[in-house]
C-alpha cells in the first residue's frame, strides 16, 4: 500500500479525519459520544498540534494522529521537555500495512528534530494492538505514570526516549 505521511491541511481531509476519529474511538467503543460531540473537530484539534495524516495518491485518508504543541490544552502527561501525542487511528482497510508506524515515526522524527527528551502517550487495556505497536517501535511502559480514567479503567503510559 503506497501513501505519503504529511500534515492536514485542506478541509475536505478533516473532513475524513474526523469520521475515522469517529468510527475508531466512538464506533469501537473507546469514547463517548458526547466526548466527540464537543472534541472532534477541526477547530478544536488543529489549534492544539501538528494534525499528521496518511493518505494515499488519491487524497484519500488512510490514518490520523495529533502531535501536540508543548502548550496544548489536550496534553495529559507530557513533563518538561516531553511531547505527546493522541488520537492515533487508522482505517480498517489500512490496518496493518504500516500506517499506524508511520505515522508514530513521523511524531518520533519531529519530536526529536524539535529537542525533546521523549515522547509519551496513553492507551487504553484493550487496545491491545496499539501497544504491541508502541513496543515494537521502542515504547516501553511507564506504570508509574498511570492515570486514572472516568471511565473506570488505568490510562496506560508509554513512552520512548529521545536522546
Amino acid at each position: 500500500m503506497s501513501f505519503t505521511i504529511r500534515e492536514a491541511v485542506s478541509e475536505a481531509e478533516w473532513q475524513q479525519i474526523v469520521e475515522l476519529l469517529r468510527s475508531v474511538y466512538v464506533g469501537q467503543g473507546y469514547s463517548k459520544v458526547s466526548w466527540a460531540d464537543l472534541t472532534l473537530h477541526r477547530a478544536v484539534l488543529e489549534p492544539e498540534g501538528v494534525g499528521l495524516v496518511a493518505v494515499e495518491e488519491h487524497g484519500t485518508v488512510l490514518g490520523f494522529t495529533l502531535l501536540l504543541h508543548p502548550e496544548s490544552t489536550m496534553r495529559q502527561l507530557a513533563g518538561s521537555n516531553e511531547r505527546e501525542f493522541r488520537l492515533l487511528a487508522v482505517t480498517d482497510v489500512a490496518r496493518g500495512q504500516g500506517v499506524g508506524q508511520a505515522l508514530i515515526q513521523a511524531c518520533i522524527d519531529r519530536s526529536r528534530g524539535a529537542g525533546a527528551n521523549a515522547l509519551v502517550l496513553w492507551t487504553q487495556p484493550t487496545m491491545v494492538a496499539a501497544q504491541r505497536l508502541y513496543q515494537r517501535l521502542g515504547f516501553a511502559r511507564m506504570a508509574d505514570r498511570d492515570q486514572p480514567d472516568e471511565r473506570g479503567f488505568s490510562r496506560m503510559v508509554f513512552g520512548l526516549g529521545l536522546k
